[in-house]
């Protein structure tokens, strides 16, 4: 197998045509195994070319960039704890969608979960096809808590159909 483009081969010694043993299944198999299997060899490609002296390098540099790997991933795993935490303590985000009537109304919104205090900005888009001059006034109304907030909607074209909306806190 001097040809480097051959594919690796599993090469065994043909079944002796005297092989005729006797006994359970078991028995037989392993005489099979004794007999033929053992005897196999494995031919590879270009491995003769290879020297110990490689191998044992090509060892090392394997474990070396697999240590370089394991070191990634607990920086990886570090900074995805850092990035969770930021969020987690320095922005708060909740959006939603709430649907509105034409008219004047007042909208309130819950949050599914508080946010860690009243003080955030919250940021109102009405959502249809009226133009903005034909929009309505939607305004934050006083009195926003941890769990939510309030809309006033003054004049709301019915081309208006709804308020998409989100709620940041940053601590």
């Amino acid at each position: 197998m001097d040809n480097l483009t051959s594919s690796p081969q599993l090469v065994f010694p043909n079944v002796p045509d005297d092989f005729c043993p006797s006994g359970n299944w078991t028995e037989v198999f392993q005489a099979f195994v004794d007999e033929v299997l053992v005897n196999g060899t494995i031919n590879v490609p270009g491995l003769g070319d290879v020297t110990p002296a490689q191998i044992t390098s090509i060892n090392d540099q394997l474990q070396s960039q697999q240590n370089e790997i394991d070191a990634l991933d607990t920086k990886v795993d570090a900074i995805d704890a850092r990035v969770e935490t930021l969020e987690n303590d320095l922005v708060s985000v909740r959006t939603g969608n709430a649907g509105i009537p034409a008219g004047d109304s007042t909208e309130a919104i819950s949050f599914s979960s508080p946010l860690p205090s009243a003080n955030y900005g919250v940021s109102i888009q009405p959502v249809g096809t009226a133009t903005s001059a034909a929009a309505g006034k939607y305004i934050l109304a006083t009195g926003q808590t941890t769990s939510g907030f309030t809309i006033r909607i003054n004049d709301n074209p019915s081309t208006v159909t709804s308020l998409r909306w989100m709620a940041i806190h940053q601590g």
